[in-house]
């Protein structure tokens, strides 16, 4: 004795039930009823990502860079850092590549206000 799907032809008044009310795993048994699918790629480019991370880096070194900043060395990190922030949210809104990169880049960023905060504070005239 087999057990499976009734036939394909089955007939009503025979004990057989129609094919219109076969499970869905039986209507198609060449081809499986569920196909799995690619998970979506995000759209869009890791630019703003990236610019984030450039420019958190460029505000955490460029504080220490031994050139003549006479004055202003304690602030030179605020213009590369504040523009990083922001451009490190625009990265991680909306369906975009590269969300580590501008998680690191906000980190960056972050910590380099923190740098340029401690150094206004410790400034001495």
């Amino acid at each position: 004795m087999t057990y499976g799907p009734p036939e394909r032809n089955a007939n009503p008044q025979q004990g057989g039930a129609p094919q219109h009310l076969w499970p869905d795993y039986a209507q198609t048994p060449g081809e499986p009823a569920w196909q799995p699918q690619a998970p979506a790629q995000p759209k869009g480019t890791a630019t703003l990502g990236v610019l984030a991370f450039v420019l958190g880096l460029a505000g955490l070194v460029a504080p220490f860079l031994p050139i003549d900043m006479t004055g202003y060395r304690q602030y030179a990190a605020f213009p590369l850092a504040l523009p990083g922030v922001g451009l490190a949210i625009a990265g991680l809104i909306g369906a975009r590549r590269g969300k580590p990169v501008a998680v690191v880049g906000a980190v960056l960023c972050v910590l380099a206000l923190g740098v340029g905060w401690i150094m206004v504070l410790n400034y001495q005239r």
